[in-house]
């Protein structure tokens, strides 16, 4: 049987004791020129997922690191604040990465994330940013308190690309480290490891255990990128704006870009040790052009 974490466990058996109660589907599939993806715990985690992202969105290597298996990407009810969620979960050392290559043999990473897979033949396909187009991304998150982060990396969110010579390295992260900042990072096509922009900050305090709205626009050009962000706690307050032009945001020879969301990180002692690091995400969604139309709640 899967070991699932004491905290979510209660929350689990919160939704299988409102049953219909909990409120009306939640909003998934293709709304005009939204693509919408909302947690529905009535539903399997991994066939809800790529039902809207595709075969392939879920990454989560490290499920089968452990016996039994330990699952990383979880479904919650709504919690008060926004309606049912994900819990993408980290545990540090003993996760992995896609190589599926522990610690003590030399990993040295570990991932949990949800995206916009690149397999082909669904409805997910119409979503992948092309070079010349306009995409909006929205969703809120939560950072569980008490995560711990490093100065190497952590990521809860990238903008990626697939296909090319320079597609390893994110365009865009969300960076949180352990001088207390969450730091909005662009990286251009480079060959050179380590190589980044910052383009904003915000504290980790003002973000860390709350709902944050996120707004993120991305005009996908080789040499007149531009890069609107906005972060907002759920009352409206505003957190972080970025309003960036004349960046590189295509990367060479790709063929699309496309976004993803969860906990990657590289291995560091600062790190909570074997402990289950959270972050939740809920109501995503990925417009073509500026004009959402839904904002998938």
């Amino acid at each position: 049987m899967s070991r699932t974490p004491a905290g979510l466990m209660a929350g689990l058996l919160t939704f299988a004791a409102c049953g219909a109660a909990c409120g009306a589907a939640p909003i998934n599939g293709v709304v005009g020129d939204t693509l919408c993806l909302n947690a529905d715990p009535a539903q399997d985690t991994t066939r809800l997922i790529e039902s809207v992202l595709g075969a392939g969105a879920i990454e989560s290597p490290s499920d089968g690191a452990y016996s039994p298996a330990r699952p990383h990407v979880l479904q919650m009810p709504a919690d008060g604040a926004v309606g049912p969620h994900f819990a993408l979960l980290s545990i540090e050392p003993t996760d992995v990465n896609l190589d599926r290559v522990p610690m003590s043999q030399g990993g040295d990473r570990s991932r949990t994330e949800i995206k916009l897979a690149p397999s082909k033949g669904g409805a997910h396909d119409a979503f992948k940013a092309h070079e010349g187009d306009t995409q909006v991304y929205t969703w809120r998150f939560r950072i569980a308190l008490g995560v711990k982060f490093s100065q190497n990396f952590t990521h809860i969110h990238q903008i990626k690309a697939n296909g090319g010579r320079f597609a390893d390295a994110p365009v865009i992260t969300f960076t949180p480290l352990a001088n207390g900042q969450l730091e909005v990072r662009h990286v251009a096509d480079k060959l050179i490891k380590g190589d980044h922009t910052v383009l904003g900050s915000v504290p980790l305090a003002a973000l860390q255990g709350k709902w944050i709205d996120v707004r993120e626009e991305i005009s996908y050009s080789n040499t007149q990128g531009h890069y609107k962000l906005a972060l907002r706690d759920l009352q409206g307050a505003p957190l972080l704006a970025i309003d960036k032009a004349g960046l590189q945001m295509w990367r060479s020879g790709a063929d699309h870009l496309r976004p993803k969301w969860g906990i990657y990180r590289k291995h560091n002692p600062a790190l909570n040790q074997h402990a289950e690091d959270i972050v939740y995400f809920a109501n995503f969604g990925i417009t073509r052009g500026a004009v959402p139309s839904s904002d998938c709640r």
